[in-house]
């Protein structure tokens, strides 16, 4: 092995070792995690339930947003995206920014609850059109809340794109359904 061969060599290992590396040393002797996520104090005496059931109060009587519990107890709540978004814009329209003030002001005073935002399109366009445009709108929808006084660590915003179809795509009225945004809430874990 030349010297090349072997400087070469050293160098992706170490260089490899850094990437692997997931601590570094603070003072001697103190390990600190690279990547550190903010720690959510679990109220033991939180009861997901009752504040589930407090949420769907506070949202009851909006025509615009409609809740439901799923089979694994988490709360979704639907907001249909036709109207909330202009055709391929990822900016709320007016009818949109009441309903997500009210999904703010209902879960500002629930810091136990996570907060999961799913864009869904219809199938017009590419597939990964959708994909990229239902995340944008998830993260739009997202950063609405978090100005709205929701922090950032219970947030979380990911696009379905077409891939989950709630109607027919085949109809104007099964598109227009299936362009949505849905806030799945449940309990940190």
């Amino acid at each position: 092995m030349n010297r090349f061969s072997l400087f070469v060599l050293v160098g992706v290992s170490t260089l490899l070792s850094a990437c692997a590396t997931t601590t570094v040393t603070s003072p001697p002797g103190t390990a600190t995690p690279i990547h550190r996520t903010v720690p959510v104090a679990k109220n033991t005496a939180f009861d997901w339930p009752a504040e589930r059931n407090r949420i769907v109060k506070r949202l009851s009587g909006s025509s615009e947003i409609a809740t439901r519990v799923l089979d694994n107890g988490t709360l979704q709540l639907l907001l249909p995206g036709a109207e909330a978004f202009s055709r391929g814009g990822t900016e709320p329209q007016p009818v949109l920014t009441p309903n997500l003030d009210r999904v703010a002001s209902a879960l500002a005073s629930s810091p136990e609850v996570e907060i999961r935002v799913f864009g869904h399109t219809d199938s017009l366009d590419s597939e990964l059109h959708n994909l990229q445009l239902s995340i944008q709108r998830a993260e739009t929808v997202a950063e609405h809340l978090r100005r709205r006084g929701i922090p950032l660590v219970r947030l979380h915003a990911d696009g379905k794109g077409e891939a989950e179809p709630i109607a027919d795509n085949a109809t104007e009225a099964g598109r227009a359904k299936n362009r949505r945004v849905e806030i799945v809430l449940r309990p940190f874990e």
